[in-house]
Order: structure tokens, then C-alpha cells, then sequence
């Protein structure tokens, strides 16, 4: 007990250099994970899923011991091993080769026959009958991405428990990045290789469709969000200088046109803020206030829209209502009242049906003011589809209007390598 609360010292004095920002090759490398990344809500821009605490290094130890039977170092190392060269990838490859062989023989087979030839296993039988009705899916399909990527998450939280150096940790990172980009031509194909593995793997315990249902929309998410900002061909052999050129664009002219005013950032002086932007409403009737706004990349879900009711005469004192979106659908109306944010927003944050989600996709927002014998309500629209309304007992009355948007944490946002971009049309 004793070697481990040193363990814990160390590294809480070491916090701040376990989330530096990663290099592009790391950053690569790293994204191999993305979809266990966002299953589980990990970091996604630190070698590290977690911040290393006691809680979450008890986590991941219990994590290695239930799903893994990893105990110790030994364990792990052994387990790389075993998954590198005996995995999913090799069972599936015995599978089709089987088949195949008696394919050529009979033209057709029963699953019985090859159950009662080779005496498989109830886990076997399983993966056998999935790949036999899935035969057009996996009948020429690796599954390696499953197996090297599952490795790459297994350095992670070697590295969180303290299994594996810093060092040792990206050696085999690295190591197994570069057998995946050896292997695939693509983030589309790495991606649906890992899923579908992983589908395989979930029917040998006959969870193979909850399994798809949860993990294909993951895939698909990453493919349109942060995996399409990353060059598939990033050279992995490159040294890590960085090199890559920080910018902050805010609220201007956009270069290509796409939009009024853009707010793009890649800056890490930048993260865990957000940024408003205030000016006079262009509307004949300043009762509405509306907007047309996407996200092109960023974490996703951390919020931009709208400012309204704005009074910023005071720069010390501004008040106003905050309308946030997501590219997941989800929204929020906040308050700050005199400087000060109110405890309790007119709407908490909710899923709209009438947003469009995803990236590079324009969602109109527009809220109306109604004054009704001294009473004032707030109607908001999505799409031209009323979405949602509030009554505030004590209404803001500022004039203007604003944009404003949101940057996350340095584990969450990828900067310097992929940046915050926000386009609005008005």
C-alpha cells in the first residue's frame, strides 16, 4: 500500500504535464480509439482516458480485472500479445477459411455439420452461425482494426493504472498504429472494420444486434466529426516538432464565403471558454432575433447559438439570455442577469427533434418576444418548427443581440490539430 500512495503522488504532482497537448502522430494514433473513446466518454486528446486520480485508477484496474483478467503488468504484456496475434481477427480468418473449404466441396453447408465436426464450444457455435448468416459482411473482412485498436486502449489504461511507463506506453502505441495504417486505406474502412469486429466479438454472447444499434451510429458520428479532420496518411515516423499554425478568427468574413461571420479557434488559451460577440439587431421588429448557425469542427457537444435581450451598455454588468445548440440536438436558453449567471436557466438542457444534427449543417434559430397585457414570453423556433417557450417573472430588456460560442477542455477539443469553427448567417 505503501509504493502505491507514492505511486499517487507522483502523479498528481505530475497532473499538469499528463494533459499536455498531443503531437499530430499521437493525436492519429490516439483517434484509433474513438469509438471506445466516445463510448465511454474518455479524453480524447491525451494519452491518458481519464485524469489520474485514485478513483479513476481503481476504475480502470476494475475494468482490466472483470473484462480482461488483467492483474498486474505481466498480464497485460501478455494480453497485447495474445490480441495482436491470436484475436477476433485470427477466430474469424479460422471461421472462413472453414467455410469456404467446404463451400468448395458441397457447395453449401450446415453450420450443424462443421458444430458436430469440430466439436466448437457454445462461444464458437456463436460466432460460427453470425458470420454464416452475415457471410456477405465478413466473408473477406480482417476485423484487425478490433483487435490492434482494442490494444491501443488497452496502453491507455495500462498507462492510467501505471502497468505501463509514459514511454512504454507510446512505444506500443505507435507500434500498433502503424500495423493499422499498414493495413486500412482509410478512416471509412478502418472504422467499419473496428465496429463490425466488435459486433463479431458481442455475438459469441448473443448481443451482436444491441451491439450494431449501439456502436454503428458512433461510427458514423466520427467519420462525419473529428476522423474526417485527420489525415489518414499522417506520417507516423515524423519527429514531434509541431508545426502546425494557431489561429483565432473572431466573428469575421469568413475566406470562402461560407457564412457572415465565422469564429474559429485552435488556440489552447482558448479552451474551457466561451466568447460572445454583440451588436445592434439588423430585424425591423426587434422582437424577433434569428440566426442560422453551424459547426464544422469542435467537440460536439459544446454549445453555440444566439445572444438576446442584451444590455452590454455596462462592460462590467452585461445581462442577457444565452440560446445554445449542439450538433447533437440538444439545447439550452441560460440567463445572465447584472454580470451574474442565474442559478436556476429558463430551459435546461433538452433534445429538440426539430434541430438537425451533425456537422456542416445550418439550423435557423429564431426567438420571438411576446408582450401580451404587460406579460412577456419567449417562443423559440428551430427550422421554422416551434420548439419550445418560457415566461421570466423578471425579464431582461436589453435591445441588441449576439453570437456567441463554446470551447471545451484541452481533453475534449484536439487543438492545435483540429480547431473550433463556427459559421453564422444572418
Amino acid at each position: 500500500m505503501k509504493n502505491f500512495t507514492v505511486f499517487l503522488i507522483i502523479i498528481f504532482s505530475c497532473n499538469t504535464l499528463l494533459f499536455a497537448e498531443l503531437t499530430k502522430e499521437q493525436l492519429w494514433a490516439i483517434s484509433l480509439t474513438g469509438i471506445m473513446t466516445e463510448l465511454n466518454g474518455s479524453s480524447r486528446n491525451t494519452l491518458n482516458t481519464d485524469e489520474i486520480n485514485e478513483g479513476n485508477i481503481k476504475k480502470w484496474l476494475d475494468v482490466l480485472k472483470r473484462d480482461w483478467s488483467i492483474n498486474n503488468r505481466e498480464e497485460l504484456l501478455t494480453t497485447l500479445e495474445t490480441m495482436e496475434n491470436r484475436g477476433h481477427s485470427s477466430a474469424l480468418n479460422n471461421i472462413q477459411q472453414t467455410v469456404t473449404e467446404i463451400m468448395n466441396e458441397k457447395q453449401t453447408f450446415s453450420i450443424f455439420d462443421i458444430y458436430n465436426k469440430y466439436r466448437l464450444n457454445q462461444r464458437q457455435y456463436n460466432y460460427l452461425k453470425f458470420t454464416a448468416l452475415n457471410w456477405d459482411s465478413f466473408n473477406s473482412r480482417t476485423i484487425l482494426a478490433w483487435d490492434l485498436g482494442r490494444n491501443i486502449s488497452l496502453c491507455r489504461w495500462g498507462y492510467e493504472v501505471g502497468f505501463l511507463t509514459e514511454e512504454e506506453a507510446w512505444e506500443k502505441i505507435m507500434y500498433y498504429a502503424k500495423k493499422v495504417q499498414q493495413s486500412y486505406n482509410s478512416w471509412n474502412e478502418y472504422g467499419s472494420d473496428y465496429y463490425l469486429g466488435r459486433v463479431f466479438w458481442a455475438s459469441g454472447f448473443g448481443e451482436d444486434i444491441n451491439y450494431l444499434v449501439q456502436t454503428e451510429p458512433v461510427y458514423q458520428k466520427l467519420i462525419a466529426g473529428y476522423w474526417s479532420h485527420i489525415d489518414w496518411y499522417t506520417d507516423l515516423n515524423a519527429s514531434d516538432i509541431n508545426d502546425t499554425i494557431i489561429k483565432t478568427i473572431r466573428y469575421n468574413k469568413p475566406d470562402n464565403n461560407d457564412g457572415i461571420l465565422q469564429f474559429y479557434t485552435n488556440d489552447s488559451g482558448y479552451y474551457n471558454k466561451w466568447i460572445p460577440y454583440y451588436f445592434d439587431n439588423p430585424e425591423t421588429d426587434k422582437n424577433i432575433i434569428q440566426c442560422k448557425v453551424k459547426k464544422i469542427s469542435g467537440a460536439d457537444n459544446y454549445g453555440f447559438g444566439i445572444l438576446f435581450c442584451v444590455d452590454n451598455s455596462n462592460s462590467n454588468n452585461v445581462s442577457f439570455y444565452r440560446l445554445f445548440i449542439t450538433v447533437n440536438g440538444l439545447f439550452t436558453v441560460q440567463k445572465m442577469s447584472d454580470g451574474k449567471w442565474v442559478n436556476q436557466p429558463p430551459i435546461t438542457w433538452r433534445n429538440s427533434s426539430h434541430l438537425k444534427t451533425g456537422y456542416n449543417v445550418y439550423n435557423h434559430i429564431k426567438v420571438e418576444k411576446i408582450i401580451n397585457n404587460g406579460i412577456i414570453t419567449f417562443n423559440i423556433y428551430f427550422n421554422d418548427n416551434f420548439s419550445a417557450t418560457f415566461f421570466d417573472e423578471a425579464p431582461l430588456s436589453g435591445d441588441r443581440m449576439g453570437l456567441v460560442t463554446s470551447i471545451d477542455v484541452l481533453e475534449k477539443e484536439m487543438f492545435p490539430h483540429i480547431p473550433v469553427d463556427v459559421r453564422f448567417d444572418y
